[in-house]
């Protein structure tokens, strides 16, 4: 970390980490109940409680560009502690529904806090850290909002095994808990934010006042937000195709798309850190890239297992598979995630980071209804679709590779770190990381 880094000293950065550890606590701990809970305690019929979400889902989708902007006039800090906040208090009033203009009135504070999540939180981790201890943050978040989302399951699971009333309502108050722990955690931060006159000035000349005018107008941003899109679908696959596949087309036990889910969540929070270790010396979009290509290949071999029979061979096909797709996760998460954040100038981060998980937000929304209707078709082929659609999105992440900045590429060496194997040759086109570290022009967009 660069010793003028707003993020100075290892305090901040653990009081960060307890902040997303508590929020996906919470966070776990309402999966489980987020359709039944609403059905069973308040109900409400499950048609109504499908639409009151789905609406409030699109109501958060259609407002995130709005917290893009509000991070870069307030900074990250304010908008991750008000946005964690506000989900609190939706999940307060959660026990207090009864009909569906209250469900969806609790739902949309909720949906919103939530769509405030994504840019504003890399907003942040760009304040507390910079260059390759950015990655490494991002990649400890990852481990530890996986392990999270376990351990917060677990305790909905026990809670819930009292089949009563009061415990849906414990795991629903449970989560504003945590949700509101996290807000404390995060608003205790010191501030993070860099002042406008102490931005690189090549990235805010021109910049500062253009708004979402200035993001539409980088093109290498876009491609890199439009190339993110297939790649996004793939952490939806997990949860929306993997338990209709096993159980309808092959036929296995219901039992078995929550064990492979717990193996992919088991596998991120004990190997992410290490991956990233690992790789976090080559360049971003290679690594990003690469996790693509192993999605991909995971995919294919979902498809193929529908020539087997079952068993023990299947189930072990299906263990070996989802080990495979994890390992693609563990080599785009952190790696795309420090690349779009480093990829965007600091005066407009919060706007450009808006735009770049708008990717996600759309992939999440269109996922079921896509997935749905693919599998209703033919399930190899959603899983052929998905493969190509990824490895597009690789090869077009590569061919942006030489447009996008040199720093956000490849961040500079900390100092004092040496890095075998990555000498630059003078043959080696500009914008790799010994230029991006020996001169503050070389920052700027290559078109």
């Amino acid at each position: 970390m660069s010793p003028t880094s707003p993020g100075k000293g290892t305090f901040p950065r653990y009081r960060y980490l307890a902040a997303v550890s508590a929020e996906a606590v919470g966070g776990g701990m309402y999966v489980p109940v987020s359709l039944l809970y609403f059905h069973r305690v308040a109900g409400l019929p499950l048609g109504q409680v499908g639409g009151a979400l789905t609406v409030a889902a699109l109501v958060g989708l259609a407002v995130s560009p709005f917290f893009g902007a509000l991070v870069d006039r307030l900074g990250a800090r304010t908008v991750v502690a008000v946005g964690f906040a506000v989900r609190a208090v939706g999940f307060v009033c959660y026990p207090f529904v009864h009909q569906w203009w209250q469900l969806l009135a609790a739902a949309t504070l909720v949906a919103v806090g939530d769509r405030s999540f994504q840019a504003s939180i890399q907003a942040l981790i760009s304040e507390l850290a910079q260059g390759a201890e950015r990655q490494r943050m991002i990649a400890t978040q990852s481990s530890l909002r996986n392990a999270g989302f376990g351990v917060g399951g677990l305790l909905a699971s026990l809670a819930l095994a009292a089949d009563a009333d009061w415990a849906y309502h414990a795991v629903v108050l449970g989560s504003g808990a945590g949700l509101a722990l996290a807000a404390v955690l995060i608003a205790g931060l010191p501030s993070g934010r860099v002042p406008a006159a102490t931005t690189n000035t090549t990235e805010a000349d021109g910049k500062a006042s253009g708004g979402y005018g200035a993001v539409l107008r980088d093109r290498p941003y876009l491609g890199l937000t439009l190339a993110t899109v297939p790649l996004a679908f793939c952490y939806s696959s997990l949860s929306v195709i993997l338990p209709v596949y096993t159980t309808q087309t092959l036929h296995a036990s219901a039992s078995l798309p929550g064990l492979l889910f717990t193996v992919n969540t088991v596998l991120v929070a004990l190997a992410q850190v290490p991956v990233n270790s690992w790789t976090s010396k080559w360049r971003r979009t290679r690594v990003s890239a690469m996790g693509g290509v192993v999605f991909a290949a995971s995919f294919l071999g979902f498809a193929v297992l529908s020539a087997l029979d079952g068993g023990v061979v299947l189930v072990s096909g299906l263990l070996l598979t989802t080990v495979l797709y994890t390992g693609g996760e563990l080599l785009h998460s952190p790696s795309s995630g420090a690349l779009s954040t480093d990829a965007a100038p600091d005066a407009l981060r919060g706007r450009y980071l808006a735009v770049y998980y708008l990717s996600w937000s759309v992939a999440k929304a269109a996922a079921p209804a896509l997935f749905t209707t693919l599998l209703a078709v033919s399930a190899n082929l959603t899983w052929l679709l998905l493969a190509g659609g990824v490895l597009l999105g690789s090869l077009a992440m590569l061919r942006l590779e030489p447009r996008l900045p040199a720093h956000a590429v490849r961040p500079a060496p900390e100092a004092g770190s040496a890095e075998p194997g990555n000498a630059e040759t003078p043959g080696e086109p500009t914008g790799t990381v010994s230029g991006a570290a020996a001169s503050p022009t070389r920052r700027t967009r290559r078109s």
